[in-house]
């Protein structure tokens, strides 16, 4: 019986990486990308998505939405997760070279399964607040 997994968590950093033992390291985990101005190139950008407690073949996606809520700015290939325990884990790394930002603003990282959004969550690209002199 096919059962859709949870996502457990997602991750947005700068690199991924997996040690022998299949530990992951998470590297720059960020909630603001703050550049010296627009429009501007993000050179490495990974999302990590944990799916748990499924059963069955699935299609996984990753998405980064313009603020304006519809424009996608980069999305990832569809990955196939195939669960055959539920008490047993996927973890899904997309890695984006090169996104382009044109804009300061909220962005939205879009986690899909299959056809359905699973998860949405913000991160501010722009220009650093200035430190005010004394």
């Amino acid at each position: 019986m096919q059962m859709k997994p949870d996502l457990v968590y997602s991750v947005l950093c700068d690199d991924v990486r997996q040690e022998v033992n299949g530990k992951f390291i998470f590297i720059g985990v960020f909630q603001n990308i703050w550049v010296q101005g627009l429009p501007a190139v993000h050179h490495r950008l990974c999302i990590a998505n944990s799916w748990y407690n499924g059963n069955g073949e699935f299609q996984a996606r990753s998405t980064i939405v313009a603020p304006d809520r519809k424009s996608r700015i980069i999305e990832s290939v569809p990955v196939k997760i195939v669960l055959t325990d539920a008490n047993r884990g996927s973890i899904v790394v997309n890695f984006f070279q090169n996104v382009r930002f044109g804009e300061e603003g909220l962005y939205w990282v879009e986690v899909g399964l299959d056809d359905a959004l699973v998860a949405r969550y913000p991160f501010r690209v722009g220009v650093p607040p200035q430190k005010k002199s004394p």
